[in-house]
């Protein structure tokens, strides 16, 4: 899978510090269907303010979310479900980080998948896996509104360093 080229990167950067996750959700969204932002810092707040209330925007009771502290996985995980009609879990990997690496290029074949980094203690930081590539994933960083390679060793040591985030803690 590409970034379509008829969507610069930059335009899903996220405007504040805690909407990466919903950035990452409307990149998946536009990597599967026709979907462009018409203004994305409102785009990309307003799907953060889904992914973080008590209903989902697939129409499912999920656990309410405080919304400074981002987006969590199970909301990341329906919003891909929705997109794909597939099962989409969350796979806990930080004490794995090489099975972690394993299971994402496997995914990444068949559709975007959200990543979350973080430091050593907590995650903090949700990207968006776009592709494989000979040596290691392509993903986009809302932080910079940047695509990024991540070469395998680097994720399967902690060093992932995109926005300045080196522990991989989920596969969504």
């Amino acid at each position: 899978m590409r970034w379509p080229a008829d969507l610069a990167p930059s335009a899903l950067r996220q405007p504040d510090s805690r909407t990466c996750g919903a950035a990452s959700v409307l990149g998946a969204r536009a990597l599967l269907t026709s979907w462009r932002p018409e203004d994305p810092a409102s785009d990309i707040t307003e799907e953060h303010r889904l992914l973080t209330s008590s209903r989902s925007p697939r129409d499912r009771f999920q656990v309410p979310w405080p919304r400074a502290l981002g987006t969590p996985p199970w909301a990341v995980a329906g919003a891909l479900r929705a997109l794909t009609g597939e099962h989409v879990a969350t796979v806990f990997v930080r004490p794995r980080p090489v099975i972690g690496y394993d299971v994402l290029r496997e995914q990444v074949h068949s559709r975007p998948v959200g990543v979350y980094l973080g430091s050593r203690c907590l995650p903090r930081h949700v990207v968006l896996a776009v592709r494989a590539t000979g040596s290691g994933v392509e993903v986009f960083d809302p932080a910079s509104g940047r695509l990024v390679e991540v070469p395998a060793e680097r994720w399967s040591t902690h060093r992932v360093d995109v926005a300045g985030w080196d522990y991989f803690w989920f596969v969504v």
